[in-house]
């Protein structure tokens, strides 16, 4: 596997310098050059004020300015650093940040886009509306997320992986993401599925649900065989898998295994853009996102099944 060139938005907070010593410690690990990029948000070219009439928007930020804070975004992520890896400033305006971040990654190519959950105005709580959130739906690059509780010291490699696994395209994608990782860097990797049981009630036809014992020892079994042969077709080679599967709430469960385990890094699967995927973005994803004590990768299907081969 290998990675090339990270792109890292930065909005000049001391949070998004931190995000950037994460990339930085990537980068250095992998030989590969960052994009530190800053977008200034503009407001549309017309604005519609009153009815049937528009009048022109302020223009954009003079090419002074924009030299100006080109510069000055190369000051910010050159101060105190002690990893010399290759950095490109780029500053640009766009009528959205969140879509000029997709659009940069892709022009570039960006390898994997690494970016935090704090900004200028503090916790910015990963919900609909939210930059980073947007960027997770839309970006076609893994996304590697710095949250609070990240207290990384500049590693950029990692030793225990987590992968959750429900056995979708995505979390297979995942899966063979985390385990080409686990691979370059010799580390350990933990495959978690999570069961989460439907609440079953009195049905008037059958009566009271009968062997409940057996039917979740049954499914568990079940997730177990799934689970091992998820792992064996995704032809780990020289990589210590942990193979677990439990029940619980997933965020909840993939969170306490991460922290009992000591991982360094949890790799996720997104889905896409239908309803029943949002909903799973928004109870499962977002709040591992939010409270991981590691970063968090994102990985959009599809990604090469024969990856960790590779």
């Amino acid at each position: 596997m290998t990675i090339n060139r990270i792109l890292c938005p930065i909005d000049f907070s001391e949070f998004s310098r931190h995000t950037f010593g994460r990339a930085a410690a990537l980068a250095k690990a992998h030989g590969a050059s960052i994009t530190a990029l800053h977008v200034v948000p503009i407001p549309p070219r017309f604005t519609p004020f009153p009815l049937e009439v528009t009048v022109p928007a302020p223009a954009g930020l003079p090419m002074v300015q924009l030299e100006g804070l080109q510069r000055e975004l190369m000051a910010f992520v050159q101060k105190d650093s002690s990893t010399a890896v290759p950095i490109e400033a780029v500053v640009v305006e766009a009528p959205t940040v969140h879509s000029e971040i997709v659009v940069q990654a892709a022009r570039l190519p960006a390898d994997v886009i690494v970016m935090g959950t704090h900004g200028r105005g503090g916790f910015e709580r990963l919900l609909l509306g939210s930059v980073t959130e947007k960027v997770l739906r839309a970006a076609r690059q893994p996304v590697l997320t710095v949250g609070s509780a990240d207290s990384g010291t500049g590693q950029g490699t990692f030793e225990r992986i987590l992968c959750a696994i429900d056995f979708s395209d995505c979390s297979l994608a995942a899966l063979n993401y985390a385990l080409a990782l686990a691979e370059g860097a010799n580390a350990h990797l933990t495959a978690v599925n999570v069961i989460e049981w439907t609440p079953i009630g009195y049905d008037p036809l059958i009566g009271p649900p009968t062997d409940m014992v057996g039917y979740r020892m049954s499914a568990e079994a079940d997730g177990r065989e799934r689970l091992h042969q998820a792992v064996v077709r995704a032809n780990a080679k020289n990589v210590g898998v942990n193979e677990v599967v439990t029940s619980g709430k997933p965020h909840r469960e993939i969170l306490r295994i991460a922290r009992e385990q000591g991982c360094d890094l949890i790799v996720l699967g997104i889905h896409g853009r239908n309803p029943i995927d949002r909903m799973f973005f928004g109870s499962t994803a977002e709040p591992i996102v939010r409270h991981a004590p590691c970063p968090v990768l994102t990985i959009r299907a599809p990604w090469p099944a024969n990856a960790a081969a590779a």
